[in-house]
């Protein structure tokens, strides 16, 4: 008997409390689209579209060393006949050297516009995190998150996309890609 009222009086007695501290507060989240802004805001599509003028350039520059090239080969043949062995070797010679120079351009010309082609994102990233910052600021947003990143979102709301988009169109209309 005694046994079950020590128990009896155990139950009844308070566990101890934890330590209280400050109220959590659910955080405002917000997301970005960061590819959408690229492809629908002015300055990325400004950057799109010096981006498709450049890569026709660099296409027909290539498919004019090509055919340069292929012309040489083709002259080469036909005088293969008639040249001596150490002028036909001379000019097989200089071909190859048109050939690595012809690859020294394009690979050139290739980095080049790879990195004008950062270098103009860059200028977008910049100033759409100045602007997605800005946006935290005045709605008093805890966390902003790329939106590829999140898994699920229910509330549409959470999306600033698109205000992003208009304060960068806004802010930055074009930018110039330098290659």
């Amino acid at each position: 008997a005694i046994a079950v009222g020590s128990a009896a009086s155990f139950a009844q007695t308070p566990a101890a409390a934890p330590a209280v501290g400050p109220a959590l507060v659910a955080p405002t989240i917000a997301v970005v689209d960061m590819q959408r802004v690229l492809v629908e805001s002015a300055a990325g599509k400004s950057i799109q579209t010096q981006l498709d003028g450049e890569r026709r350039r660099i296409r027909d520059q290539v498919t004019k060393l090509e055919e340069d090239l292929k012309n040489g080969e083709n002259e080469l043949r036909r005088q293969r006949s008639v040249l001596s062995p150490d002028a036909v070797n001379e000019q097989a010679q200089a071909l190859q050297r048109k050939q690595a120079d012809a690859q020294r351009i394009v690979q050139d010309r290739q980095e080049a516009f790879q990195k004008g082609q950062n270098d103009a994102v860059n200028v977008v990233g910049d100033n759409m995190r100045d602007i997605v910052q800005q946006l935290a600021t005045e709605r008093r947003i805890g966390m902003v998150l790329r939106k590829e990143l999140v898994i699920s979102m229910v509330d549409k709301n959470m999306d600033i996309t698109d205000d992003v988009i208009q304060r960068l169109n806004t802010k930055l209309p074009s930018v110039t890609v330098t290659i």
